[in-house]
C-alpha cells in the first residue's frame, strides 16, 4: 500500500522543482531577447535560495540544511544590496547564532507520538506517519543509532547483528561510524544531516549503499573496493537520506 503522505511529499519535489526550472528558463529567455531583469536573479546567492527551497520542500521542513541555504543566500543578496552596511564579518557569528535559536526551538518530543504509550517503545513522525530511530525498539535499542555532533567529534563502534539505522547530525563537526563488526536483515536506513561537517561510515564490502543525500557544496562519495559485483548482498541494504551543506559523507571498508 502507498504511503499518501510520502507520495504528497515526492510529488511537491517534483512540482516544486519543475517550476523553478520553468521560472529560470523563463528569466534566461527573456535575458537573451533583451528585457531588462534584475542582475540578482542570475548570482550565486540566488541558486543557495532556489536550492534550499526544494531541500526544504522535499524534506517537509524538517531539516536544518534548507535554512542555512536560503539564510546564506539572503544574507550575501542584503550584503550585495547595502554594501555600505558591510555584513561580512558578521556572517559567521550571525550563523553560529542561527543554529543556537534553531537548537532551542527545535520540536523535541512533544511532535513524537509514542507507539505503544511507553518510553521505549519508538515514536512516529507526525507528518510522515514513518516510524524513526533510533528510538524506535523492535527487540535491542542498539539495533538503531542516534549521533548529534556539533562542534565535536564523534567516533562509535556498532556491533549490532540486526542494524536498523538511525539518525545522525554534524553542525561544525564530524562523527566517524564503524558498521563493520554490525550486520543489516533487510533494509537500514540513516537519516544524515551535514552542516559544516563530515561523516565517514565504514561498512562492510558486501553491504549495498543506496544515497539520497542532496544539498550544497557538498560530496557523498562510496570508496570502497569491489571485487566483482556478486560481492554485493542486496538482501543488505543501507539508505542514506537526508541534507548536506558545505560538508561531506565518505563511505569506506577495511
Amino acid at each position: 500500500m502507498i504511503d499518501k503522505r510520502k507520495y504528497q511529499n515526492r510529488e511537491g519535489a517534483r512540482v516544486t522543482g519543475g517550476l523553478i526550472l520553468v521560472v529560470i528558463g523563463v528569466a534566461l529567455l527573456l535575458r537573451n531577447f533583451g528585457f531588462e531583469l534584475p542582475y540578482w536573479l542570475f548570482t550565486w546567492p540566488m541558486i543557495l535560495i532556489l536550492v534550499g527551497i526544494y531541500s526544504g520542500v522535499k524534506h517537509r521542513f524538517e531539516n536544518v540544511g534548507w535554512m542555512l541555504l536560503v539564510g546564506t543566500g539572503v544574507f550575501f543578496l542584503i550584503d550585495d544590496f547595502l554594501p555600505n552596511l558591510k555584513l561580512e564579518p558578521a556572517f559567521w557569528p550571525a550563523v553560529i547564532i542561527g543554529l543556537g535559536i534553531l537548537f532551542i526551538i527545535r520540536p523535541g518530543k512533544k511532535n513524537r507520538i509514542m507507539d505503544g504509550g511507553t518510553s521505549d517503545a519508538g515514536w512516529k513522525n507526525e507528518q510522515t506517519g514513518i516510524k524513526e530511530g533510533p528510538d524506535v525498539i523492535s527487540g535491542d535499542k542498539n539495533d538503531f543509532i542516534r549521533i548529534d555532533s556539533v562542534f565535536s567529534g564523534v567516533n562509535r563502534m556498532i556491533l549490532s547483528k540486526n542494524f536498523q539505522g538511525g539518525k545522525i547530525s554534524c553542525v561544525f563537526g564530524g562523527a566517524e561510524i564503524d558498521l563493520s563488526q554490525a550486520d543489516i536483515q533487510g533494509t537500514a536506513v540513516i537519516k544524515v544531516d551535514v552542516v559544516f561537517g563530515g561523516l565517514k561510515l565504514i561498512v562492510p564490502a558486501n553491504w549495498g549503499v543506496q544515497s539520497y543525500i542532496d544539498g550544497a557544496f557538498q560530496s557523498v562519495d562510496d570508496n570502497r573496493k569491489y571485487q566483482s559485483a556478486i560481492d554485493i548482498d542486496h538482501n543488505k541494504m543501507l539508505v542514506l537520506k537526508g541534507t548536506a551543506v558545505f560538508g561531506g559523507v565518505e563511505v569506506k571498508s577495511y
